[in-house]
């Protein structure tokens, strides 16, 4: 422990020059623009920073991409609260509630919990990160197809708890979500599916599917309905944004347990923060009192994902850093940075560069300190923007999420499909389809079929490998129990209901 820590200090005495300093605050606050915009998210962000790194020193390299890395986890949270546009996959979550407070006149509150939020979750990830990597990599290297299977399996029976009030049309969604998801060449048999363009042969991305849905069906809708957020008189007063110390203390355990499961999840190579943030809110919503609320602004159920967000950042950084296996894209363009610098990624790094290592875990930290401080200040100008903007808003959505779809890979066509995915969303929010299970069965399909072929392959076709595997099976009965939870929960909210109609 005290070796860890006089090593974590020797990282920090690196980063503390005024050059290396000034980097982490540059790289944190570009990393949050790219952040907020649609259709860029931390692996776009990273790779656009890459070049400016070829003429700096290793520790400053990486000093800059840790900055970027951080700040595109902080930045995603801020159209999604204030316009309903997730820049990226886990800022989906944060709409659900975070977009309800804005309309209500509570966006600086949101942007507020948010930020804090954050902060925490980031930095219960990289104490997890400089205290319990090597532990951790050693229970994370038993894990293979079959765990990967079941672990995705798990993140999807959050489907239940995102339903709302009719299962059936979360059943409809999901299915629909999976055939999207689906869509392009098949990897194993070559085969094309639901291929009626040439651009659809490498599917379709989830971002086009995230910012239509969200993005333009959000316009369309607003401008159906005359809708105008509830802004109230401008105001720069920046103690009057900040939460409360009893709402704070209210969210306090949605934040531990978001942190819990971001660093958990992020840990394992291939599930990343999108499944971390849905898990961390379809568990507030079960372990809360009326959970009615989650949809129209929670604050628990803006907290807990955005925690688990960021925590996930310093848990995708663990088989990185002690194994060598990258835990998410960004992670993985971090791999080839090592690469670039001289590094030796794999189980000898912390050996033959750990000095590098170290500084860039103290980097990380210090941009978490960085982001908090930045965004938090800068709470006031983000509201009162919109507030200026508010009557070309639909114009701006409409913008950013025409060139984020064009910036994917320079093609027209991601625009058109994002337009079509636009009208979808918004004949979901007009016959009231809840959209989450649509975007987590995106997101998950393709990976999931991935690693069920995989099993197969390793048991020779035998379904009966989920059930010998004793995490597998271990992740099998915690998917069952949670499936019974919700049948007996929702009997006794029913009961509940019918008992307090009769005695009226």
């Amino acid at each position: 422990m005290v070796e860890i820590l006089v090593d974590f200090w020797g990282g920090c005495l690196q980063m503390m020059t005024p050059y290396n300093l000034l980097i982490i605050l540059l790289g944190s606050l570009v990393g949050t623009v790219v952040g907020a915009l649609p259709g860029l998210g931390p692996s776009a962000g990273l790779a656009l920073m890459i070049p400016m790194t070829f003429t700096m020193n290793p520790t400053a390299g990486l000093a800059l991409l840790m900055g970027v890395y951080m700040g595109t986890m902080f930045g995603g949270r801020i159209t999604s609260i204030l316009i309903n546009t997730p820049g990226d996959a886990p800022a989906i979550v944060t709409c659900m509630d975070g977009y309800p407070l804005m309309c209500q006149g509570r966006g600086g509150f949101a942007l507020g919990i948010s930020a804090i939020s954050s902060f925490l979750g980031g930095f219960f990830g990289i104490a997890v990160l400089i205290f319990m990597a090597p532990t951790i990599a050693d229970l994370v290297i038993s894990f293979g197809a079959p765990e990967y299977f079941m672990l995705l399996l798990l993140g999807l029976c959050t489907i239940a708890l995102l339903a709302g009030d009719s299962v059936m049309k979360a059943l409809l969604m999901t299915v629909i979500g999976f055939i999207i998801g689906l869509v392009g060449c098949d990897f194993v048999s070559g085969y094309t599916r639901f291929c009626y363009a040439p651009e659809l042969l490498e599917g379709i991305d989830f971002v086009v599917v995230i910012m239509g849905m969200y993005g333009i069906g959000e316009v369309l809708h607003n401008v159906e309905h005359n809708v105008h957020l509830d802004l109230g008189k401008p105001n720069f007063k920046l103690r009057e944004y900040f939460p409360t110390r009893k709402e704070l203390k209210e969210v306090s355990m949605p934040m531990l347990r978001g942190s819990l499961i971001g660093t958990v999840i992020g840990i394992l190579p291939a599930a990343g923060g999108t499944i971390a943030t849905f898990l961390a809110y379809a568990t507030e919503k079960k372990l809360a009192k009326d959970s009615s609320r989650f949809g129209k602004g929670a604050p628990e159920g803006l907290a807990a994902p955005e925690a688990a967000n960021n925590a996930s950042v310093g848990g995708a950084l663990v088989p990185l850093v002690t194994m060598g296996i990258p835990g998410s894209g960004g992670t993985a363009i971090l791999l080839g940075v090592f690469i670039m610098f001289g590094m030796r990624p794999g189980p000898l790094l912390m050996v033959e560069s750990g000095d590098i290592v170290w500084a860039m875990i103290a980097g990380l930290f210090i941009a978490n300190i960085f982001l908090l401080v930045s965004n938090l200040v800068m709470i006031p100008v983000f509201v009162n923007a919109i507030r200026i903007v508010e009557k070309h808003l639909s114009v701006l959505v409409l913008t950013l999420c025409c060139v984020g779809a064009y910036a994917l890979n320079y093609s027209f066509f991601n625009v058109w499909l994002m337009l079509i995915f636009g009208l979808f969303g918004y004949v979901t929010k007009k016959f009231k389809l809840p959209t989450g299970p649509l975007i987590l069965s995106v997101v998950l399909a393709s990976s999931l079929e991935s690693y069920f072929r995989q099993s197969l392959m390793l048991s020779k076709g035998s379904y009966m490998i989920f059930l010998t595997r004793p995490v597998s099976l271990a992740i099998l009965f915690i998917i069952l129990g949670t499936a019974v939870f919700s049948v007996v929960n929702n009997q006794i909210k029913k009961k509940k209901k019918a008992a307090g109609k009769a005695a009226k």
